[in-house]
């Protein structure tokens, strides 16, 4: 088993996205605001030349977070047969790693509320209260300072 990281353009990362954040939904849906901004970085984890895990970076700020200097997690999955395999965490690494070079504060997202305790057994804190995107579920705004 032969396990790479690379940086991709979105049209890599879409198809996952669609098959397990946005299952049903036209690849439309599939997009994120800052998709195509120069500074966004598309990440896909590959199990023998299979995209198995996908996640996109973005310079992007929480208003409810104070730090100036704030990187957005966005579009993190793993396909579900390569579920529970340590890949998710194999992508989180890499991407904390990548954004370390350019001196991040905080990097943050919503997270599924399935997904809370991951995140937490990776050392990133939960920030206030549950709440729901529309046609998307209940999440948690999660995040890790680095200062």
């Amino acid at each position: 088993m032969k396990i790479h990281i690379e940086e991709v353009n979105v049209e890599i990362v879409l198809p996952v996205r669609q098959a397990v954040l946005r299952s049903g939904k036209p690849r439309e849906e599939c997009f994120f605001e800052g998709d195509y901004a120069e500074e966004t970085i598309h990440l896909a984890l590959y199990k023998d030349e299979e995209v198995q895990a996908i996640a996109t970076i973005l310079k992007d700020k929480s208003e409810k977070l104070k730090s100036n200097n704030q990187f957005h997690l966005r579009g993190m999955a793993v396909i579900p047969e390569a579920q529970g395999k340590g890949l998710g965490k194999h992508l989180l690494l890499y991407a904390e790693d990548l954004i370390m070079q350019q001196s991040p504060t905080v990097l943050w997202f919503n997270a599924r509320t399935s997904a809370v305790k991951f995140y937490q057994k990776n050392n990133f804190e939960v920030f206030g209260k549950e709440f729901d995107i529309p046609t998307v579920g209940p999440h948690f705004l999660m995040f890790k300072n680095y200062e």
